[in-house]
């Protein structure tokens, strides 16, 4: 079974989680669904999140949002984990669309609750229909969640050409280890993803892509690793800027491969592979 594939360490939180949701709200929920690390199999006990998905049979109110509030509040006294839940509160009808179809929902991230667009797009509906676990929770297949690889492309066009463009005119982000490990990493799970049509873990599709990178991005693929392992202090890089300039060339890379790949006659400008 799926569930079997939850680790031990956060079991006992989600099964008080989903406890407490059926005694506040009854059959207004349907289930609760797990997809991204933990789905995949990735989850590590120092940086993931617990990625969910509680998917509703009608809206919470407003009154039923703030027991929601204090729901969470008293999860994260009682667990160290449940500061690391990450998800939304989806209604039936909402499965399936992505953030700009749907007006606001309730979400969770960083300890507090919200109201707004957190994560609903083509890759997280992919990867739930695909990977995803039910936490005491009828079957993903109940669900009705028809999900197509071309629309998961289409989400990493809108994120290389859109978002990871507008991000290389930065001048300070890539000078941390967090961006550092967070972009290569993920622009190492489109490759993989491209490649082989299916989602893993970043750090899974890091390893498997490293042998069939240019010598020339290696390195960058491997400062990315030992941050997110914390597998040694001292960077692989003498110098942030060098770093900074590699990290940035490993992007414009994976946004060329992507384009060439996918969209040969690209409608967006050709000044990004400059420089």
């Amino acid at each position: 079974m799926k569930e079997n594939k939850i680790p031990e360490v956060v079991r006992a939180m989600l099964d008080e989680y989903v406890f407490n949701l059926r005694i506040y709200f009854g059959s207004k929920v349907f289930g609760v669904y797990l997809y991204n690390s933990i789905a995949l199999g990735a989850f590590d006990e120092n940086k993931s999140d617990i990625d969910f998905i509680t998917i509703l049979n009608e809206k919470f109110t407003d009154r039923e949002i703030q027991a929601l509030r204090e729901m969470h509040r008293k999860l994260s006294k009682t667990f160290k984990f449940a500061k690391r839940m990450e998800g939304m509160y989806i209604t039936m009808d909402e499965v399936g669309k992505c953030d700009f179809e749907l007006e606001p929902y309730v979400y969770f991230a960083g300890g507090k609750l919200y109201s707004g667009h957190y994560d609903a797009n083509y890759v997280t509906w992919w990867t739930l229909s695909k990977c995803g676990i039910g936490v005491e929770s009828p079957e993903i297949s109940k669900l009705s969640l028809e999900t197509y690889f071309d629309n998961v492309i289409e989400n990493m066009d809108y994120n290389l050409n859109c978002y990871w463009k507008s991000k290389l005119n930065s001048k300070l982000n890539f000078f941390s280890d967090k961006w550092v490990e967070f972009s290569v990493l993920t622009m190492c799970r489109i490759m993989y993803t491209i490649k082989y049509g299916e989602v893993t873990s970043k750090v899974n599709a890091a390893e498997s892509i490293m042998p069939d990178l240019p010598e020339d991005f290696k390195t960058i693929v491997k400062e990315a690793l030992r941050i997110r392992e914390m597998s040694s202090s001292k960077s692989k890089y003498s110098s942030r800027f060098k770093r900074v300039k590699e990290t940035k060339k490993f992007i414009k890379y994976v946004i060329r491969y992507f384009n060439e790949n996918y969209f040969m006659k690209v409608k967006y400008s050709e000044d990004i592979y400059e420089g």
